[in-house]
């Protein structure tokens, strides 16, 4: 690989952010740059753009001219194009193998198929409030290439990169170096992009073909590297390793949910307390390690088991670093989480009959998937609330059948939408198609007035990407949010 990209002849594929962010790079590089994209109006939209021009991209045009081509995330490898290009020898890339190519800060990558944006923003303050200057980037945060583009004037050096890493950027990445990666679980998504399951854990696992040290989560068997990857690896010369292991179930060895005295332990540190009466003792479940409690995870404010686990592999990685385990376990608990990730949006009262009840309402569009969609159930397997669930959208070729047996346990109504709406019919005869999302806050508000409850949860968490409907999941989150706010008192 040439990395003097001076009068190479490079074309960029797709024109979104990432794109354009390889293009301001390459220029900068002074390579010669094509960009290509679907609009039919690049060229005008590239015309003021020095020593960079622009065609209309044709999934069957030929690449032959170009030393070099970079895909965007969002534009499909596969595509006729790309593979003849390949098999004339042509060299293509993604936007994160660029930036590979030139990085020299240390890196730490995150995927997964739910759950990796939460664990690399709670990474990066946690690592900030340890004094570290950290970026996030990659499928979140920056643009990888931007901070290439930085380096030149930035007073203080990265001491870190924490790369949030899609499946679509790890299939088109081969020589980065982490020095630390997880997978946090692989469930089905992408499958119309990936063609199959098989091609999108294959895409996962690639992160760790590129990591020195490996996190993984004992409850996820998709989560542990393949035998054949935990060899030398001729891009980054050395065996990766597992360094620590995360789960749910009580484990001597690792981290860890167990039930612990509360006077074994002081709220955020390791303290023992010898002095109580045994048989005064409070119990609680505690995150440990090594069979010994580290905090009570009711210090926590995200809740659900998936954040347990996300915190778990935040704290093993800052175990990894050697942080001060109490000043990283009181960023842990202080974290609060992001928007439209099991985001309470509004509580309200509602009185019907002399009754008063109580309804929580949640906003869990990012939850784009069936994983994310089980996760957020999960949170009520055990409890006793009227719960509403909305969901629908594109579903992306995934099969939903196994959200059933939860919705049948589990959900008191379901209510879907979107493109694939019919897709949960078929699996739950009695859900009620709606529109839009103001329709749903409409008959859920109409379903809850007849309900005989003491508490009931409205629950957005679609199992289905929103692109059929919205700009994005935070669209389709704020109109959510928005119908909430016009509708509940």
């Amino acid at each position: 690989m040439n990395k003097d990209l001076a009068h190479q002849s490079i074309a960029v594929a797709g024109y979104g952010i990432t794109g354009q962010a390889c293009v301001r790079f390459l220029v900068s590089q002074q390579a010669v740059v094509c960009v290509l994209d679907l609009d039919v109006n690049i060229r005008e939209k590239v015309s003021n753009e020095p020593h960079v021009t622009a065609a209309v991209f044709d999934s069957e045009m030929s690449l032959s001219a170009f030393s070099i081509v970079v895909v965007s995330p969002g534009v499909n490898p596969h595509l006729p194009c790309f593979k003849s290009y390949r098999q004339q020898g042509g060299q293509l890339i993604g936007d994160i193998e660029l930036f590979a190519w030139f990085n020299k800060t240390p890196l730490i990558g995150i995927t997964g198929s739910n759950g990796k944006t939460t664990v690399t923003d709670m990474l990066g303050k946690v690592l900030n409030s340890a004094g570290l200057h950290v970026e996030l980037a990659g499928n979140y945060g920056k643009c990888a290439i931007d901070l290439l583009l930085e380096e030149a004037t930035r007073e203080i050096p990265l001491d870190v990169v924490v790369l949030e890493l899609s499946s679509y950027q790890l299939e088109m990445t081969e020589s980065l170096q982490l020095e630390f990666a997880t997978i946090l679980n692989i469930t089905e998504d992408h499958l119309d992009r990936h063609g199959s399951f098989e091609a999108y854990k294959k895409a996962k696992q690639r992160i760790f073909t590129m990591a020195k040290s490996i996190i993984t989560c004992r409850d996820e068997a998709l989560s542990y590297p393949i035998d054949s990857q935990l060899v030398s690896s001729a891009h980054t010369n050395h065996t990766p390793h597992i360094c620590a292991e995360v789960g749910l179930s009580n484990n001597a060895k690792g981290y860890s949910i167990g039930i612990t005295a509360a006077s074994q332990f002081l709220s955020n540190s390791n303290v023992v307390n010898t002095s109580v009466n045994p048989a005064n003792l409070v119990t609680e479940p505690t995150i440990q390690f090594n069979g010994m409690a580290v905090f009570a995870l009711c210090d926590l404010h995200l809740k659900g088991s998936h954040n347990h686990i996300n915190a778990m592999i935040v704290l093993a990685i800052c175990d990894q670093l050697a942080l001060d385990r109490n000043l990283t376990i009181k960023a842990i608990c202080d974290y609060k989480g992001l928007p439209h990730r099991f985001e309470t949006i509004r509580v309200s009262t509602i009185t019907f009959a002399d009754k008063t009840s109580t309804i929580t309402w949640i906003n869990d569009s990012k939850a784009t998937n069936v994983g994310a969609c089980q996760a957020a159930l999960a949170c009520f397997a055990k409890s006793d609330d009227y719960l509403i669930l909305i969901a629908g959208g594109d579903a992306k070729g995934v099969d939903l059948s196994p959200l059933k047996e939860m919705i049948d346990t589990q959900v008191n109504q379901l209510i879907v939408l979107g493109k694939d709406a019919l897709k949960f019919i078929e699996l739950i005869p009695n859900a009620i198609h709606v529109s839009d999302l103001h329709q749903a806050v409409s008959i859920s508000l109409s379903l809850l007035k007849k309900a005989d409850y003491a508490n009931a949860v409205v629950l957005l968490s679609p199992a289905c990407a929103s692109l059929d409907m919205f700009v994005n999941y935070e669209d389709r989150g704020k109109s959510f949010a928005n119908a909430v706010i016009e509708q509940v008192a």
